[in-house]
């Protein structure tokens, strides 16, 4: 199947919004078996919004339309597809109450103006919005779909997955592929590919991409219906995997270092504090945006200055002065100190120059030193990063996150 995209919304043409529901689309389908050919993004503008349908359904069998079904005078999409389709709008009581009650449970009296989402289509069949009011709408003709969806991502989302995808899989059951993740941390995609490149030929059905981000670098595989059944090959693939990169591989699927790190503490019935320096509290967000962290991690310090660091984690004068803030000596002694201060299994520590100021001549920008102290072990590790001072950051998070992980793991890397 052939799917296109149409993103409405003068926000998006004049820079003021990222296109992200596009990109989310489109991996969804792309992940559901049904290709993405095409793509369109115009204004919110009747004659334009016509046209861009009317050429998506000459070449693509599903059309998925996001933007301008909010109750404002600049939402025109639902007219302008309804008078595509030659539709009327008309009046639905039941869409109305529903939005009536969404309001009250938040609170709030619903504006007259909002009365006009309840307008829908006549004979359009409608999509539940499960976290909104704007209802989204399906239009089938000569075998072609047009999904017309909001453009509030959230609201996207939900009705992507709830309405649109099991309705494609149902039409389409060939449409089978199997998607895996390998997410992988402190290995660059070029290392990657250079160390299985060779075995990766006796793969060649696989759709195999990398996708680096900040933080690493996750190996997508997509096997369609011929391969999907054929585990033998796939458990090859795996062991191939094993033998070049198994020790960067943090998770196989989608799941995060700190979630990864959350389990592992769980499984043991362990606990975690943290020192930052140049990571300003960002391990400590990373750790508590997972739900049920209570059980595991038991708080925290940002000690950025010489004297937070004497006081509130125990690292010694001497120690500063004969080696400086930013030295594996200082993070060893951070880890430790946090670690005693809240009586935990796990220490981590971060201290660095974060940049764009604060180099030496001989500690220039990057510079990252990570300190782990789990039970009585210790162990730091030297890391050079960029001059970004939020990638910086960033990167100085997840090593933290992985070297906890492999200390725990008795992972030598």
């Amino acid at each position: 199947m052939i799917a296109e995209i149409i993103s409405i919304g003068n926000e998006l043409l004049n820079g003021n919004t990222v296109n992200s529901n596009a990109t989310f689309i489109a991996k969804s389908l792309h992940e559901n078996g049904v290709s993405v050919n095409f793509s369109q993004t115009v204004r919110d503008d009747a004659f334009a919004i016509k046209s861009a349908l009317q050429l998506a359904l000459q070449r693509a069998e599903i059309v998925l339309i996001t933007g301008g079904l909010g109750p404002t005078h600049d939402d025109i999409t639902k007219v302008a597809v309804s008078e595509y389709f030659d539709r009327k709008l008309i009046f639905r009581e039941d869409i109305y109450q529903k939005m009536r009650k969404m309001f009250e449970r938040r609170g709030i009296p619903m504006p007259e103006i909002n009365r006009s989402q309840a307008y829908v289509p006549e004979n359009a069949e409608v999509m539940n919005n499960p976290v909104g009011t704007a209802p989204g709408l399906i239009f089938r003709r000569g075998g072609r779909y047009a999904f017309v969806m909001p453009g509030v991502p959230r609201e996207m989302t939900a009705m992507l997955k709830d309405s649109v995808i099991p309705l494609l899989r149902k039409e389409c059951p060939d449409c089978r592929v199997a998607v895996n993740i390998f997410r992988t941390t402190g290995i660059a995609e070029s290392a990657i590919y250079e160390k299985i490149e060779k075995e990766l030929k006796s793969f060649s059905s696989y759709e195999i991409a990398f996708l680096p981000r900040f933080t690493g670098v996750d190996l997508r595989v997509i096997r369609t219906a011929s391969d999907m059944d054929d585990q033998e090959k796939f458990d090859r693939f795996r062991s191939v995997l094993s033998r070049h990169i198994a020790v960067y591989i943090y998770s196989e699927d989608e799941t995060e270092l700190e979630e990864v790190l959350g389990r592992l503490l769980s499984e043991r019935q362990e606990t975690v504090a943290v020192a930052e320096s140049l990571t300003g509290g960002l391990i400590q967000d990373k750790i508590t945006n997972i739900s049920g962290s209570s059980a595991y991690y038991m708080g925290g310090v940002v000690a950025y200055s010489n004297e937070a660091k004497e006081r509130l984690l125990m690292v010694k004068e001497n120690t500063l002065e004969n080696h400086g803030a930013v030295s594996k000596e200082v993070a060893a002694e951070m880890a430790q100190g946090i670690q005693k201060q809240f009586q935990t299994d796990l220490g981590i520590s971060t201290t660095g120059i974060a940049g764009p100021t604060g180099a030496t001549a001989t500690k220039p920008i990057g510079l990252v030193y990570i300190g782990v102290a789990y039970h009585s072990k210790v162990k730091t590790r030297r890391f050079q990063f960029g001059t970004d001072r939020e990638i910086n950051k960033q990167r100085a998070a997840q090593a933290a996150l992985e070297l906890a992980r492999q200390v725990i793991l008795e992972i030598n890397s």
